[in-house]
């Protein structure tokens, strides 16, 4: 499948979503007012202890923020896609997508992207820059475009690690329990990881990468502590995105080639 094809197969899904505006309107406002409520009750908590591990709530907004911007663009081509694929395995509905003329992750991601995570760009996109504003930064141009590779690279992370879970649909055929995992755990990097034990930075350091979607990044550009890992580690955030992609593809296209049908 080339790019020309895959930009085809979203524009067309597009096309079809904007046919009910209306519910995609409705949708994207519920979307957000349901966020703005998660940015209201960490404010709150905040503004109780005035700082956690250090961080003020300008500084936290901003990091909750790049969390959700980079989920938004990272599951758009992969959520809704991946948590579905136990179902078509089950069924055996998979089987046609096998028989298309085109690689079958790229045709899967693209007929499934989902243009509701709009609302969630546009409200974290809209902290974003307010939180950048009230913190005052002067960042040079390196400085900026790293934040842009720190957002892609998350980006990756989400995907990659949602692109797993999801080809363990091929081994287990039952897999939508992980999904709930991960929410669980990336509910953590909305605060600053010194605020949780030595075992789970660890965890979101090593095993499941997720400290470097945001929390790393945030504190090199904020000149914050990074806790277990030494300063050089932001060198490390370009780099984690396109390994754990990588590895999120090479391992669904893994199951993917061993799959053999339904119960299979």
């Amino acid at each position: 499948m080339t790019f020309q094809l895959f930009g085809q197969l979203v524009r067309l899904l597009m096309k079809e979503k904007m046919q009910y505006r209306g519910d995609f309107l409705l949708s994207a406002v519920a979307q957000i007012i349901s966020y703005a409520g998660d940015y209201i009750v960490i404010y709150l908590f905040i503004k109780r202890f005035d700082t956690l591990a250090g961080w003020n709530w300008p500084e936290i907004a901003l990091l909750y923020s790049i969390g959700l911007f980079t989920y938004a663009l990272g599951a758009s081509f992969s959520f809704v896609q991946m948590s579905q694929l136990e179902g078509q395995v089950r069924q055996g509905t998979f089987d046609t997508l096998l028989i298309k003329p085109v690689n079958p992750y790229l045709y899967l991601v693209s007929r499934g992207f989902n243009l509701a995570y709009i609302a969630h760009i546009t409200i974290s996109g809209s902290v974003l820059v307010w939180a950048m504003l009230q913190l005052n930064l002067h960042w040079t141009w390196i400085q900026y475009i790293y934040l842009l590779i720190a957002i892609i690279s998350g980006s990756m992370i989400h995907a990659g690690i949602m692109t797993m879970i999801g080809a363990m649909s091929f081994i287990w055929v039952r897999s939508s329990y992980l999904f709930s995992l991960f929410f669980q755990l990336k509910n953590f990097i909305s605060y600053p990881l010194p605020v949780f034990g030595t075992v789970v930075q660890l965890l979101l350091t090593v095993v499941v990468p997720l400290g470097f979607v945001n929390f790393y990044p945030a504190a090199y550009l904020l000149d914050n502590d990074t806790a277990l890992m030494p300063a050089w580690a932001m060198w490390l955030v370009p780099l984690a995105g396109p390994i754990v992609y990588g590895l999120g593809y090479r391992f669904w296209m893994f199951g993917a080639n061993k799959y053999q049908g339904a119960g299979g």
